[in-house]
């Protein structure tokens, strides 16, 4: 039965794509659909393989997978560890507390001519806006998982006479490992826009420039199969996130018994 459970999800999750891509091929097959707007399934799937053959699907998705990590990463280091002092301590969070928001809120790809002219085009200015994208969800995430501790543990801790460093790093930081989580799930999707969106307008590869390239020449087929790939990327990514939640679970309920 329980092994029945974890094959469920999964099961019903692929059928249901399976069944989108059926209706999909289907409609183009009996003309229901035009297919120089939507293309079609074995279209793209034979497009993916001129791509991956010619190499250019490798070079491409090695210049994003670069831009991609230097962005994310940074946002990660940088997004954690302000999220953890700001939610830790109040004073730095007064005193940051209009600033982030201010960014949070902020239409953050207006900044894009900003970046151009001081880091011009190409692989700084995708990095930057990646790393802009997705600092300040990471960082307010991870400052929400802070603040928001059951005061309960806090006060039990301090019954057994913990001091503040253990309240930290042995109540604090694992009871908020969820909502860091959650931060870095959001993350991902907002500095995969930024690296599409940022070798779209000004990068001479990657998939974001694939799109550009072959949507201006209105290759339907060829733009979607690369829409594809970033939409598994970011697929892949959120799931390994899901993955490593659950694999926090247990650490953190070891301290919260």
């Amino acid at each position: 039965m329980l092994r029945y459970n974890r094959l469920k999800r999964p099961a019903l999750g692929i059928l249901s794509f399976v069944i989108i891509l059926t209706v999909w091929e289907a409609s183009v097959g009996l003309g229901m659909i035009n297919p120089f707007f939507t293309s079609s399934p074995t279209s793209v799937a034979a497009a993916l393989g001129r791509h991956a053959a010619s190499g250019e699907l490798l070079r491409n998705l090695s210049a994003s997978l670069i831009e991609f990590a230097a962005g994310f990463g940074l946002a990660v280091i940088v997004g954690v560890l302000l999220g953890l002092i700001v939610g830790w301590y109040k004073i730095v969070d007064y005193a940051l507390d209009p600033f982030i928001w201010f960014l949070y809120s902020a239409p953050l790809i207006g900044f894009y001519p900003i970046f151009v002219i001081v880091l011009g085009l190409g692989r700084p200015t995708v990095i930057a806006i990646t790393f802009l994208l997705s600092v300040f969800v990471t960082l307010v995430n991870t400052a929400s998982g802070i603040r928001n501790v059951d005061p309960s543990l806090i006060q039990v801790a301090r019954s057994f006479g913990a001091r503040k460093y253990e309240l930290f790093f042995k109540v604090a930081l694992p009871a908020s490992v969820p909502m860091i989580i959650a931060g870095l799930r959001l993350a991902v999707g907002r500095a995969l826009m930024g690296v599409v969106g940022g070798e779209m307008f000004g990068a001479t590869a990657g998939l974001g420039a694939s799109i550009a390239y072959y949507g201006g020449r209105l290759k339907t087929t060829d733009m979607i199969a690369s829409l594809i790939i970033i939409t598994a990327l970011g697929v892949l990514l959120t799931q390994t996130l899901i993955v490593i939640e659950a694999h926090f679970d247990s650490w953190r309920a070891g301290f919260e018994k």
